[in-house]
């Protein structure tokens, strides 16, 4: 089987300042992509940039703040092009049980988790469009397929990031675009250091960074629409 390489592909990684987004994104650097990552705060942001290599090239925004994200889009577009890998990491957990769920709770985690997806989706999308090639990934949780108490609004989120897909997905195949929904279980952030296999291990970031690579390396005529990973034996 063929498989494609991402030498000077560009690839987008939401949150890619910290926890997930950053093995993302040191994933894809490696692999050979130009990677934007995006974060709230300058200093972070830079500092990951820097230590994941030259290719990386950092971009403040607010995942709750349209303008941002349109300034933010623009502005890699001009700098690095249309993204050929665009990967909606950013995200946020704020859990309380319903009786107690305020609005500006439920507002927060929605407008982070899934409309920042929608709205930063929606800003790439014509450039990927007029490319006629491209990958998106969504990382959605577990929490996307089953509700767990205290988490209304976060589950809520990831259940609409399900809908939003998989609408997206039959309107931009023809444009030869995948959309790729990833679910993890619970997920190891730190350093990879430790063992590889064992008892007691959780689901490492770094695993998910090499998920990517390989899913965006697969020919075009191949789509993995949705995926579960575990750890093997937490």
């Amino acid at each position: 089987m063929r498989v494609e390489s991402l030498s000077g592909k560009v690839a987008v990684v939401t949150g890619g300042s910290r926890g997930i987004g950053r093995h993302i994104a040191a994933a894809l650097h490696e692999a050979g992509a130009v990677v934007a990552i995006t974060g709230r705060q300058r200093r972070t942001l830079e500092a990951a940039a820097k230590k994941i290599g030259v290719r990386c090239h950092p971009y403040v925004c607010d995942q709750r703040d349209p303008k941002a994200i349109h300034a933010m889009a623009e502005q890699v577009i001009n700098d690095l092009g249309a993204p050929d890998i665009l990967v909606n990491n950013a995200g946020g957990y704020r859990g309380a049980p319903v009786v107690d769920l305020s609005l500006e709770l439920w507002n927060e985690v929605i407008e982070t988790n899934l409309t920042g997806v929608f709205l930063t989706t929606q800003a790439f999308l014509p450039a990927m469009i007029e490319k006629k090639r491209g990958d998106i990934f969504m990382i959605s949780s577990m929490s996307g397929k089953k509700g767990d108490p205290g988490a209304a609004s976060y589950a809520a989120s990831k259940f609409g990031l399900q809908g939003f897909s998989q609408a997206l997905l039959y309107e931009v195949r023809k444009h030869n675009i995948r959309v790729m929904v990833l679910n993890p279980s619970s997920v190891d952030t730190g350093p990879d250091a430790g063992p590889a296999h064992g008892a007691g291990l959780h689901l490492h970031a770094a695993d998910l960074g090499a998920l990517i690579v390989h899913l965006a390396g697969l020919p075009g005529r191949t789509l993995v629409r949705d995926m579960d990973i575990w750890g093997t034996n937490p």
